[in-house]
């Protein structure tokens, strides 16, 4: 199982805190065990970690993100670009 890391810039961290157990909801047909971090340094930037089964599968998602993901990730402040780490 691959391990990924997802990082972004925020609006606001704490909001997009309140965002995990929806995230997890929403990747949970792909990703597991979502683990949230915000930057030692108190600025806006944040990241997550996620356990992939199917990375095809995972890749195919990202290439069509859901309205309702799109609507929350604008909700909670994500400020894109998101950049997605694979382990290798």
């Amino acid at each position: 199982m691959a391990k990924i890391v997802v990082t972004a810039a925020v609006k606001d961290v704490e909001a997009w805190l309140k965002f995990k157990p929806e995230m997890v909801v929403q990747m949970a047909a792909v990703a597991s065990d979502g683990t949230s971090y915000v930057a030692m340094d108190g600025s806006n930037q944040v990241a997550s970690t996620w356990d992939v089964p199917d990375m095809a599968a995972f890749q195919a998602a990202q290439t069509a993100v859901s309205p309702e993901m799109a609507e929350a990730m604008e909700r909670y402040g994500m400020i894109p670009p998101v950049t997605i780490y694979i382990e290798k």
